[in-house]
């Protein structure tokens, strides 16, 4: 019996295309780490904006809800 190990790569069938909120939630939700996205995303002098990620539940489906606030 093999063993494998964590799984390296993912692959998206976005035939109608990819909302970048969902993608993201999606992404944090899988286990990347939002503080480190933050703090990459700060790296672009971009201002007038916040970010929030927070766990929801809709129709009973589960998952992350990442916003991109405007101030």
């Amino acid at each position: 019996m093999t063993i494998l190990g964590p799984v390296k790569t993912l692959y998206l069938d976005i035939f109608s295309g990819i909302s970048g909120d969902m993608f993201l939630g999606s992404m944090i939700d899988l286990g990347v780490d939002f503080d480190a996205l933050e703090t990459e995303l700060q790296k672009l002098k971009l201002e007038g904006y916040t970010l929030s990620a927070n766990r929801r539940q809709k129709c009973a489906i589960d998952g992350v809800k990442f916003d991109v606030h405007l101030m």
